[in-house]
């Protein structure tokens, strides 16, 4: 009988530093995508970013990380709830999507790129809250603050592309 417990006991135990590691496989994972994501930000192009109109709604720079790191956050422990019971494509391609949209935007200069790729993202965003709901809706609910934001962003980026491009000209905007 103690034999039994002993592997009831370790068995669980395994099972815990299992799932301790692979949240902080997926901690790690978020954390990196925002960290490269971030090295696209140069000092170069915050000068440029410095030079455009942006939107009135456009918050102190220092929130954006704050931001991020918080939602990356989130975007880890939805993960971990779904893990091995939903595919993990949705999740991966949004981060993936994440990673390329400071690129576009930052080191290319290409508010239009960016919001393309920005709107890509949020199809992938609601594709995760979706598969993720099936299997928790606490994972799908933690995703939300992330399709919020994002579409915030939408809108910030879509204020540079007005304010800043031949498209405001067009319209009569600039």
């Amino acid at each position: 009988m103690i034999t039994k417990t002993k592997k009831v006991i370790t068995k669980a135990s395994q099972s815990v530093s299992q799932k301790a590691l692979r949240l902080f496989y997926l901690l790690c994972l978020t954390m990196v995508v925002g960290y490269i994501g971030s090295t696209f930000i140069t000092p170069e192009a915050l000068k440029w970013y410095n030079t455009l109109i942006l939107s009135d709604l456009t918050p102190p720079d220092v929130w954006f990380g704050v931001v991020w790191t918080a939602l990356y956050f989130l975007m880890a422990v939805a993960a971990f709830l779904t893990w091995g019971k939903t595919s993990p494509r949705p999740f991966v391609l949004q981060l993936a999507f994440n990673l390329v949209w400071p690129f576009g935007f930052f080191y290319l200069k290409n508010p239009a790129l960016a919001f393309a790729i920005l709107l890509i993202m949020i199809v992938f965003i609601v594709w995760t809250i979706r598969a993720f709901g099936r299997v928790s809706r606490i994972a799908g609910g933690l995703m939300v603050p992330v399709l919020l934001w994002s579409l915030f962003a939408g809108y910030l980026n879509l204020i540079v592309i007005l304010y800043n491009t031949r498209v405001g000209v067009v319209l009569g905007l600039v």
